[in-house]
């Protein structure tokens, strides 16, 4: 189906118009769509479509699709194709797509953007109104380090993922493989012990990511500790979509300076990734408290330990 393969048979390319259509693939990716999915996989999910459905496929095919994010399983038993968004995210993080031409993948990365903004753009615009009700998304905040270490003790398991924002998008050279979470969904992370997810935390603030996690989730929901980059990470990008920086992901801190402890080196104004901090004519640090988002990284970042992160007002 790909380009330097010659032409597609005609078969081939109506099953795989197919499959786009069942899982929603954008039609620019259609020539590479066999980078994504192999000829069992157009089968499965073909069948999936079928007035027979599953019911003569091997159970050992069907737990492959499930990894593979072909197909999900919801939690009567019933399978369904998986989005191709979920497949882009575990071809990427996990099965390489590097010989994909690079403007395709930026392509797929400003689709997936979007696709993302879809997901959040009803609970985002609730959110800005003032009136978030219920919505999930609204809980998504910035985490301070001590409190993604008291996250991490009260989980039982935790896994290392790589991080799908930048296996897609690869806007910068941060480390990939530190999404800690907390469910093992489709099997593929790795176990790792609390005490090794404390030193990735440590390792990643170091890198300059930020951490965010779901806070008030509901017991049992599913969640991870993101450390993320303003440059990839998929949150970061659908609020500057969807003008909504302002209000997500959540703050709750604001970073004060301690000008008497201040010793004027600037490290907290090149840790920002926001902005938020800039250097005076006098090489004091500036906080443009509407640009702080609360992350911590100024803080953790000051040599002489002269930021503090205050918290704001509950109704902030």
């Amino acid at each position: 189906m790909s380009q330097d393969e010659g032409p597609p048979s005609t078969a081939a390319t109506h099953a795989f118009a197919a499959l786009a259509a069942a899982v929603g693939a954008p039609e620019f990716v259609l020539p590479w769509l066999d980078r994504f999915y192999n000829g069992d996989d157009v089968a499965v999910l073909l069948a999936a479509g079928g007035p027979a459905g599953l019911a003569r496929v091997e159970p050992e095919r069907l737990e492959r699709a499930l990894r593979r994010a072909v197909l999900d399983r919801d939690e009567a038993g019933a399978y369904a194709p998986a989005t191709f968004a979920d497949r882009l995210d575990i071809c990427a993080m996990f099965e390489g797509w590097r010989d994909i031409p690079d403007d395709v993948r930026r392509r797929l990365a400003d689709w997936a953007t979007d696709d993302y903004a879809a997901s959040v753009r009803d609970d985002l615009e609730a959110l800005k109104s003032g009136a978030p009700g219920g919505y999930r998304e609204i809980d998504f905040t910035y985490l301070l380090v001590p409190e993604a270490e008291a996250v991490i003790a009260g989980e039982e398991h935790v896994y290392l993922w790589p991080c799908d924002c930048r296996a897609i998008v690869g806007s910068c050279d941060r480390p990939v493989d530190v999404c800690l979470r907390f469910d093992n969904e489709r099997g593929l992370g790795a176990e790792i012990s609390r005490e090794r997810a404390v030193e990735i935390l440590h390792e990643t603030d170091a890198a300059g990511l930020t951490h965010t996690d779901y806070l008030g989730r509901s017991a049992g929901d599913k969640h991870a500790i993101c450390n993320c980059c303003a440059d990839c990470c998929f949150p970061h990008r659908a609020a500057a979509l969807l003008d909504a920086e302002s209000v997500w992901p959540r703050r709750r801190h604001l970073a004060i300076v301690d000008f008497e402890g201040c010793t004027q080196c600037g490290a907290c104004a090149e840790r920002c990734p926001f902005h938020a901090i800039t250097m005076s004519a006098d090489d004091e640090p500036l906080v443009e408290a509407a640009e702080c988002r609360g992350c911590g990284l100024c803080s953790t970042g000051c040599p002489a330990e002269a930021i503090a992160m205050q918290p704001l007002a509950a109704s902030a």
